[in-house]
């Protein structure tokens, strides 16, 4: 009795029937995971689909037993005769089929798994970080409301899952500025790999009607586009909150089941419940970012509403504290001094508010930090930014916080390793290489940086090219080609900075006869001393003079103004590009007068000075 089903089930050629689904059901199934999410269909049309192809298996096979094709047509198969049956045609022809549909699943595997992905070579040679599987960049999600007028909660949504997937032990999340840099821009995806260092990439969009919300999120392979994963999330706009909580979630446990990693704790617990002021916030961090006084002033205005709204809502109080780090920067003329103590004590008030709400919050520890430095709290303001780092060893605006507040401090090797590890999490910011610049030209033999000159200017145009306007990434680059000798780099660098608006053009001149005398070389010293005391010279050129004769008691004399101010502690304090100038009386006071010497003492000298007794020290650049 078995041995004739089986002989009637190969007769029919139900195993072949059989064979053949299994290879093109497959087949259909992988074309609807590439082809759904570009439709932006729903997550449920995808398992629908799957769930009808498994369900015509079996009735596939019945109509396999019941049914035989012959010339004249389907018939059943208890009516065709052994005489007329052609069974062995019809199962030579599906073996064709299945040996073709292995062939094409075969080569899908050989090309998915084991020849080079397309663009791997490329990427390599173009990223100098290298790529880690393990790797993710968050994009921001795409409005697709008919108003437009969604982008805050698009952006909050992305945000939300980056904060979630930075929680996800071993994987690499690429930092927020650099992700957000490609909004609005129709890059390739391969290219977006390459520049943040990352394998995959994260996508969406936001559409919403009335109080219907349709989420997209999908996940994608950079080398390749091959869709990795996609989910679209249906909703009523009852609790926004809940929504970005359950998506960031979903998204984050796929992403880590895809990537074969343990997802963390993804719930976010540090927001507010009222939906006006958190979006606020999101407007508010938007004119952070973007900078600018006028920018900085209005978000201060935003925020001020939302704690007001909501006083126990920990992100606002820190980014308030965030902005009085940067604000002065941005005053066309240096303030008062009753303004910036004032600004600083608001933002210091801030950001301990922050820290008392959510004591994890790590950019609120680095704004209390850089603020108590600023005001002369050294040991204090050292201890909360170490605590920051140790909170987000991979957040990069706290990394680069540290990085500039520790150069500050004459911990110049720490600071380039932190400023480095800012660049890698995050390399499309502009001050973050600016920082890696001027902290790069403390680098010893020992760092493997034959020429840290070189490298800090490919570091300032880096940030030139991010940011055209970013005066610092010109400055740094001037005075970094002028302490090499290279006076024709150095004065057209100045030139540029000129064209671009950044500085007077009346500052041209005092620049070009400064280096006119200089390229006469012994002749021109006498010239040189004498514009020094030419009060018609502008007073930041001094600096300038005083480098190109290496003479540390004028530089001093140029630089004490900025000294004896009781603006802030300022990163001059260690002008690496005169290391003669450690050996003076004066600098050795001022590091006692800004108390780095005791700090020093308290949280351990840096690795290129030592102490000498119990109350003097000894530095040498370039250890």
């Amino acid at each position: 009795m078995q041995k004739h089903l089986f002989h009637e089930l190969r007769r029919r050629n139900v195993f072949r029937v059989a064979g053949v689904y299994a290879v093109v059901g497959w087949l259909l199934i992988q074309v609807g995971v590439a082809v759904l999410p570009t439709f932006e269909a729903p997550g449920w049309v995808l398992k629908v689909f799957i769930a009808l192809i498994l369900a015509g298996f079996p009735i596939a096979l019945i109509l396999a037993w019941a049914f035989e094709l012959t010339p004249d047509g389907i018939k059943p198969t208890v009516s065709v005769s052994e005489g007329e049956s052609i069974t062995g045609q019809t199962g030579r022809k599906l073996d064709y089929v299945i040996v073709a549909g292995l062939a094409l699943v075969a080569l899908m595997i050989v090309g998915d798994r084991l020849l080079p992905k397309a663009g791997t070579q490329a990427q390599a040679a173009i990223s100098p970080r290298g790529v880690a599987d393990a790797s993710v960049a968050v994009l921001p999600f795409i409005d697709l409301s008919p108003a437009g007028d969604q982008e805050f909660f698009s952006d909050g949504i992305s945000e939300e899952i980056l904060n979630v997937l930075v929680r996800i032990p071993k994987l690499k999340v690429a930092g927020r500025t650099s992700s957000f840099s490609f909004k609005g821009k129709n890059e390739d995806l391969r290219e977006i790999g390459s520049q943040l260092g990352v394998d995959h990439v994260l996508e969406g969009s936001v559409r919403k009607s009335g109080t219907k919300l349709r989420i997209t999120a999908q996940l994608i392979r950079s080398s390749d586009g091959f869709h990795m994963w996609s989910e679209t999330y249906d909703r009523e706009l009852t609790d926004v909150f809940d929504i970005q909580d359950d998506i960031a979630k979903s998204v984050a446990d796929e992403l880590a089941l895809s990537l074969g990693l343990k997802s963390g704790e993804t719930l976010v617990t540090d927001r507010t419940k009222d939906i006006e002021a958190y979006e606020k916030y999101l407007k508010a961090h938007q004119l952070y970012f973007a900078r600018g006084a006028d920018n900085l002033d209005a978000a201060l205005l935003l925020l001020n509403e939302v704690t007001a709204r909501d006083p126990d809502f920990a992100p606002a109080w820190a980014l308030i504290g965030n902005i009085y780090v940067v604000y002065d920067a941005y005053q066309k003329n240096r303030p008062p001094d009753g303004n910036w103590r004032q600004w600083r004590a608001i933002g210091m008030a801030a950001s301990q508010r922050a820290i008392s709400l959510d004591p994890e919050n790590a950019e609120a520890h680095a704004s209390l930090g850089s603020l108590l430095i600023y005001s002369g709290d050294l040991i204090k303001g050292s201890a909360e930014i170490d605590n920051a780092v140790e909170l987000a060893p991979d957040n990069a605006a706290v990394l680069d916080s540290a990085a500039q507040s520790l150069f500050a401090l004459g911990y110049l090797d720490e600071a380039r390793k932190l400023a480095r590890r800012a660049v890698d999490n995050d390399p499309l910011v502009a001050i973050y290489h600016n920082t890696l610049g001027y902290t790069t030209l403390t680098s010893a033999p020992t760092d493997g940086l034959p020429d840290p000159s070189a490298e800090a200017l490919r570091q300032y145009a880096k940030a030139r090219e991010i940011d055209p306007d970013m005066m610092y990434a010109y400055g740094n680059a001037y005075r970094t080609l002028l302490n090499a000798g290279k006076l024709d780099e150095a004065e057209a660098m100045f030139r540029k900075a000129v064209d671009q608006g950044l500085i007077p053009d009346s500052a041209m001149k005092d620049v070009s006869r400064i280096f006119a005398a200089a390229k006469q070389g012994k002749t021109g010293e006498a010239a040189l001393r004498k514009m020094y005391s030419d009060p018609n010279v502008d007073s930041h050129r001094l600096l300038d003079i005083a480098q190109l004769l290496d003479d540390p008691d004028l530089t001093v004399a140029a630089i004490q103004p900025v000294w004896e101010s009781a603006y802030q502690i300022e990163p001059q304090l260690f002008p690496i590009w005169q290391a003669s100038l450690f050996q003076h009386p004066a600098w050795k006071a001022q590091v006692r007068k800004y108390g780095v010497l005791d700090l020093w003492k308290s949280r351990g000298f840096p690795n290129w000075c030592k102490p000498v007794g119990t109350d003097d020290f000894e530095c040498e650049a370039g250890s």
